[in-house]
């Protein structure tokens, strides 16, 4: 049964609320998702962190030209997107065996986004499969993500949590997987509780809302 997060951070427990939204950007280009839903897997669409991907230009260049060149290398960037549950079973394997070899692969290539599932509810909260510690779960690793953008840190901190998932929230497990991964715990915590945690919910419930996204587009185009 899906249990419903009213959670600020690791220690307090109250109610949250937020109004995150995502709006979705259509794209020109050939577009690869993979969603890891407990071991289902599914080809959609998306991409919203590209820049993440671009390298610097060359000082010499005007701004115009540099702007011009971002958007070109941006255009070609393929969106890679994968869709988990941080204390899911089998998330653990799936990014180990299918989102990291890629990741290494064609990291300079692709525009990667990791989003969570979970279901929204009237409230302004989300529901999460595995229960209140999970949606705190997803919480702190999009904190990561909010805090240190690239890939190679936030993507290895949660991989580091997922590990161990069953102790996913344990405030242990996360300084732990912090130090390993050059995260400021106490950043990482402010964020989480920030505005009561309203702040973190918020992007909670904006990923979640478009995971749902993602899979209605993928119904409709079955």
């Amino acid at each position: 049964m899906a249990a419903k997060i009213s959670l600020p951070m690791m220690d307090e427990k109250r109610p949250i609320r937020s109004r995150g939204r995502r709006r979705h950007r259509p794209f020109l280009i050939l577009t690869l998702i993979a969603i890891v839903f407990c071991a289902f897997y599914n080809l959609g669409s998306v991409s919203s962190y590209a820049a993440l991907f671009v390298q610097e230009s060359s000082r010499s260049h005007s701004s115009f030209d540099i702007a011009h060149k971002h958007a070109s290398i941006t255009q070609e960037l393929v969106p890679l997107e994968a869709h988990i549950m941080s204390k899911c079973p089998d998330a653990k394997d799936c990014l180990k065996e299918m989102v990291l070899p890629a990741m290494m692969r064609v990291y300079d290539k692709v525009n990667f986004t990791l989003s969570y599932i979970g279901t929204p509810t009237e409230n302004d909260g989300v529901d999460c499969k595995h229960g209140p510690g999970e949606c705190m779960g997803n919480i702190i690793e999009l904190c990561a993500h909010h805090l240190y953008p690239d890939p190679k840190i936030y993507l290895g901190f949660t991989m580091c949590l997922t590990r161990d998932y069953k102790l996913i929230p344990q405030r242990e497990l996360v300084e732990d997987c912090a130090l390993e991964h050059a995260i400021d715990f106490e950043k990482l915590n402010e964020c989480a509780a920030k505005d009561d945690g309203a702040f973190g919910i918020a992007m909670l419930r904006g990923s979640v809302q478009r995971t749902a996204d993602v899979l209605r587009r993928a119904a409709r185009s079955d």
